[in-house]
């Protein structure tokens, strides 16, 4: 089972800082994005591995584990039975219950503090550059939340982008135009709708090329040149890169734990 303390502060920042994919991806291929993305999820589940074993004392952390366990269960069943001597014998150990969660919670913190800053460089500044928005496709959408936490893309959220984007266009146009640019932005404008055409047919990987060659003939002899946007998505049901990255460290979590025997599960 993955660490919670790190699944918790992973969350936590992709929530605050998503990563955004590259536009002109190195890898494109999606077999081979979530075959890489799968590779560097577990060798990262094994950085973090080595620092739990050079940072905590995991014997300690399984005895704390297995005592705050035992009473919890003691507690429980002497609540269900309404045994009020057993619970107040057991709310006397609670403060000192609760003083070894502190503690194991900051046993816990320590190396994951000290993941966090390698894996956060290499998931903004390097990832972003090598895969785009997503990685792989499912046959099914993931999306058990709905648009609280989108894992695939969906045609609403792809047909969002693109409207978006052409409306950025158009205002980039219009501005050029106003400030006296010289720039003709009506071919700019026609592959903008174009693209916005493609996108209400289902055509998404053609809207996402349009809306290129629309950035590319925008940024034909102007400078600075606008930076380019293009949907996230080309697919319904295509998965974001942050889900498969969370999707194989929680897949191999449970076995890279016992094969460095860091799991602080009773019985290992």
């Amino acid at each position: 089972m993955i660490d919670p303390t790190a699944m918790l502060l992973y969350s936590i920042a992709m929530q605050l800082a998503p990563p955004t994919g590259a536009v002109h991806p190195y890898v494109t291929n999606m077999v081979n994005a979530a075959f890489l993305i799968t590779g560097i999820a577990i060798a990262l589940q094994f950085f973090y591995a080595v620092l739990r074993r050079k940072m905590t004392d995991l014997g300690k952390m399984r005895r704390i584990m297995k005592e705050t366990t035992e009473w919890r269960k003691e507690y429980m069943d002497a609540m269900k039975k309404q045994d009020k001597e057993r619970i107040e014998k057991l709310k006397k150990k609670q403060q000192y219950v609760n003083k070894m969660q502190m503690e194991m919670m900051q046993m816990n913190f320590r190396p994951m503090m000290a993941f966090m800053i390698p894996m956060l460089l290499i998931w903004w500044a390097v990832l972003p550059q090598v895969f785009g928005n997503t990685v792989a496709v499912s046959p099914i959408s993931l999306n058990l939340l709905g648009d609280m936490i989108p894992i695939t893309c969906t045609k609403a959220m792809i047909s969002e982008d693109v409207t978006s984007i052409t409306g950025a266009l158009e205002t980039k146009v219009n501005e050029l135009k106003s400030a006296g640019s010289g720039v003709s932005g009506d071919q700019v404008l026609a592959l903008a709708n174009e693209a916005k055409e493609l996108a209400e047919n289902g055509r998404y990987f053609d809207a996402r090329e349009k809306l290129l060659q629309a950035y590319q003939t925008l940024n034909n002899g102007l400078e600075p040149p606008v930076p380019e946007k293009v949907p996230r998505c080309t697919a319904e049901n295509e998965i974001f890169l942050w889900a498969w990255y969370a999707i194989a460290s929680i897949a191999f979590s449970g076995m890279i734990m016992k094969a460095t025997k860091t799991s602080t599960d009773m019985g290992i």
